[in-house]
């Protein structure tokens, strides 16, 4: 007797950032209380969000939500954590968390991204005596307006290298007799190698693309319906819900939490995403999707996407080299400036001020500088691990020359 289950799960990135900033975070308040309201009215299995910044977010959440939602998994790691947050009715039986190494340039401190401990989530949950692989993650934004740093090409480079490490901790975490889902704000639209990087290379589906059959109406970043991100650039498919595995199947796939209902806001800068799934036993039918036939490797990736990851970590890497050691002439000349002031300049307030801001000024380039040197080892692992997906898919015709 065929036997299976519905699974109905969202993603949103919340925009919950606890700046005391004028226009960062407008309405955080009215919009939090607002998404738990539509949490419980729509009873989601499965909740995966980004941005949650501020612990007291994830605590009013869990505070409003938890008779339904009983099982949640914050990943609160690093300065200010990673911002991920997943709530479950099903219960969660194991968690991971892998920070990516690229994670953005220190130095930008107004852009944020490095400070954010990015990285990859997964809560193992057990729905319905089904087991589900799902993974959480929020990857490096693009600043395409930044002017002070080429950041559309080297930006480009983190998220790739950012995909890479996401596939790697996929395809080593996965199971045989489960399904996945992954959803996020990959900050990567559909045209982009990476995303075909991601989807082949862990054998992944597009629930979007799978339902809807095209690209139409799936913007989630800066659409005309979006109070606050309407017009800062083109719209945008940010935010995903990819899956995989032998017995699960999507049925419905849309983009929701948009305007708040009879109210003037909406539930974030972004749209959320919404997909309902069937979830077959094992014994139940054949597989439904048989692009996972082959293994949990996904299938071969094509050459020329190879190629531009390649290109993309090289020109992220030759960029990182080159700021590496303006870091590094930044640091001399700023502890020649703290030694002069100690020894020649007379004491007095001002030259005990000027000491103490220099100080300080070395210790945050000193810091630069070594996360910089270790964003650069990160780099090269990467490369090596794109240059052996590349061997791995070569015929044996290219392999001899």
């Amino acid at each position: 007797m065929m036997s299976s289950f519905r699974l109905k799960v969202v993603t949103l990135n919340f925009w919950n950032i606890p700046l005391p900033i004028p226009g960062v975070c407008k309405d955080r308040q009215r919009r939090l209380a607002a998404l738990t309201e539509h949490l419980m009215q729509e009873k989601y299995d499965i909740v995966a969000l980004q941005e949650v910044w501020c612990e007291d977010g994830h605590d009013v959440i869990q505070q409003k939500c938890g008779s339904w939602y009983k099982y949640t998994k914050y990943f609160a790691r690093g300065i200010i954590g990673a911002g991920l947050l997943v709530l479950s009715r099903y219960p969660i039986y194991d968690t991971l968390f892998a920070p990516y190494g690229p994670a953005g340039l220190p130095g930008m401190v107004h852009q944020g991204d490095f400070y954010g401990s990015k990285g990859v989530g997964l809560c193992r949950v057990n729905a319905d005596s089904h087991l589900v692989d799902v993974y959480i993650t929020h990857l490096q934004a693009g600043y395409y307006s930044g002017k002070e740093f080429a950041a559309v090409g080297a930006y480009t480079g983190v998220r790739m290298a950012q995909i890479v490490q996401l596939m790697q901790f996929m395809r080593n975490t996965r199971s045989h007799a489960s399904s996945q889902i992954l959803m996020g704000d990959l900050n990567t639209m559909p045209f982009e190698p990476m995303m075909t990087l991601l989807r082949d290379g862990v054998a992944l589906q597009d629930a979007w693309l799978v339902v809807n059959g095209s690209e139409e109406d799936g913007a989630t970043c800066n659409t005309s319906d979006n109070i606050y991100s309407c017009g800062k650039e083109f719209p945008q498919r940010l935010d995903w819900i990819l899956y995989g595995g032998s017995r699960i199947e999507c049925k419905k796939c849309d983009v929701t939490l948009r305007r708040v209902p009879n109210d003037s806001i909406c539930y974030s800068d972004h749209n959320g995403v919404s997909a309902e799934f069937e979830i077959r036993d094992s014994s139940s039918s054949p597989d439904v999707n048989s692009r996972d036939k082959s293994s949990c490797t996904g299938a071969p990736i094509p050459s020329s996407v190879l190629t531009t990851a390649n290109d993309a970590v090289t020109e992220y890497l030759n960029t990182v080299h080159l700021r590496l050691a303006t870091g590094y002439r930044r640091l001399i000349m700023t502890l020649v400036l703290l030694a002069t002031l100690v020894v020649a300049a007379p004491s007095s307030i001002l030259t005990s001020a000027l000491c103490a801001v220099t100080a300080v000024a070395a210790a945050f380039q000193t810091f630069v500088y070594v996360v910089t040197k270790s964003e650069v080892r990160e780099l090269r692992d990467v490369l090596s691990v794109v240059r052996l997906q590349a061997l791995r898919h070569k015929t044996p015709q290219e392999t001899a020359i």
